[in-house]
């Protein structure tokens, strides 16, 4: 087995999500499905397989069935080791040269949120990192697009001759990304092959 899975959860449903209403088609993304795929695209199979997320606002019951199918091994379930962290709410002020005072609604009132996920990217690329050094994967098939994966990738590609595959969307890939894959799976291509329920 020689395939190492990385799925960005907040990039995958946002490039996932962007196609569908692209193609005014909302099924949902099957992980299960796109494993499949993954290992007969690759012609290998998925050693180590992984989902990173900040927690999210679905709601305790609906959040836990999501990660629970994630985590479902095969051949019922993707296989996926669910790794959440937390998301960090600041309330938004002007620059003081523009005031300083609150950003708010013109018409509620109401203070805008900036809402940021903390330490996924920096969970991610650890467990990336840790993932080749015990099982020593020849494959990385990573669903992100985040130029600050560019170091990682390289040094995966460059000096441990992994062979890497991105899964997302020419646009939303980063130029410092692109140059290190062996081959893009764009959603476009592979929409049709892994939709559907769970």
């Amino acid at each position: 087995m020689s395939i190492g899975w990385f799925v960005d959860g907040s990039y995958m449903m946002k490039v996932w999500n962007d196609y569908g209403r692209m193609v005014n088609v909302m099924d949902r993304l099957n992980f299960t499905k796109m494993r499949t795929l993954l290992e007969r695209e690759l012609k290998d199979l998925i050693d180590e397989a992984y989902y990173f997320n900040a927690e999210t606002d679905l709601g305790a019951d609906k959040a836990s069935a999501f990660y629970n199918a994630l985590a479902f091994p095969p051949p019922s379930g993707p296989g996926l080791r669910v790794k959440l962290y937390w998301l960090q709410k600041r309330q938004l002020h002007w620059p003081s040269h523009l005031g300083g005072g609150p950003v708010v609604h013109p018409q509620t009132g109401v203070q805008y949120e900036q809402t940021q996920q903390k330490a996924v990217d920096v969970g991610l690329a650890f467990h990336l990192v840790r993932s080749h050094a015990n099982r020593g994967w020849s494959k990385l098939v990573l669903c992100a697009g985040d130029g600050d994966f560019h170091e990682v990738a390289q040094y995966l590609v460059e000096t441990k001759n992994v062979d890497l595959y991105l899964i997302g969307s020419m646009e939303t890939i980063s130029e410092e990304l692109r140059p290190y894959a062996r081959r893009v799976f764009e959603m476009s291509a592979i929409f049709d092959a892994v939709r559907g329920v769970r």
